[in-house]
């Protein structure tokens, strides 16, 4: 009878070998989501140039002074329900086309982006000023009607944060999609809107891509696997 000796893997071994399927599996999902990832790089190149080259003041005006009826019409409507009842909406869709597990991590990757932001508007940053106060006395900005403006906790952008997480989650969700970087735009134009509705500077929306696309992309790499998921077997 042959007896075959299996060693077993010393402490160090099995770290080293626990390391290397982590590296491997977030490779695979940056992979599988380059064209979402290569959009939100480019966007953040963007953003840093900008950020580099000019005062956020500056762009303030300058995003001010570009503006149309249409616009104005159109970018009100991301200042309705917020960020709560827009992730809440997602979060529901998920959960009744994709069952209760993906919602449920929808809601941590959600939820932990807005408890960063509100960490940092409240505690890190307590009363940043937004643009209407901002400039108050030395610059008047064009308002738009209807639109509440809000004057502290300006840092970071709440809503950009939701968008971005939002976008990062569905792409991550249906990977390999070479029409991924819609997402990223459609993140990218909420970041935006804020901007045109002077509720955000550029460094709070810039910040707010940073941590939904961060911290999204981290927790869903982290989190427990969920099984299959329905939209990936189509």
């Amino acid at each position: 009878m042959m007896i075959i000796n299996q060693e077993k893997e010393t402490p160090r071994e099995e770290e080293i070998h626990n390391s290397n399927m982590q590296s491997g599996i977030m490779k695979s999902l940056l992979r599988e989501n380059v064209y979402y990832y290569t959009a939100v790089l480019i966007l953040t190149l963007l953003g840093a140039t900008v950020l580099l080259t000019n005062h956020k003041a500056d762009v303030t005006i300058w995003v001010n002074s570009h503006y149309s009826p249409f616009m104005d019409q159109l970018f009100k409507i991301t200042d309705y329900g917020g960020t709560i009842g827009f992730s809440g909406a997602i979060i529901i869709l998920l959960i009744i086309t994709q069952g209760p597990r993906v919602g449920l991590k929808a809601l941590v990757c959600f939820a932990s982006a807005a408890l960063i932001v509100q960490f940092l508007k409240y505690v890190v940053f307590p009363g940043e000023l937004r643009p209407v106060l901002y400039f108050e006395g030395s610059h008047e900005l064009r308002l738009i009607e209807g639109v509440t403006q809000l004057q502290t906790e300006s840092f970071p952008s709440g809503h950009t944060t939701a968008a971005f997480s939002v976008a990062t989650f569905l792409a991550l969700l249906l990977p390999g999609k070479k029409w991924h970087w819609l997402f990223a735009i459609a993140a990218a134009s909420v970041g935006y809107t804020r901007l045109y509705l002077s509720q955000h500077f550029i460094t709070d929306v810039f910040t707010g891509m940073l941590i939904g696309v961060t911290t999204t992309t981290l927790i869903y790499y982290f989190y427990p696997d969920q099984g299959d998921i329905k939209w990936r077997k189509n």
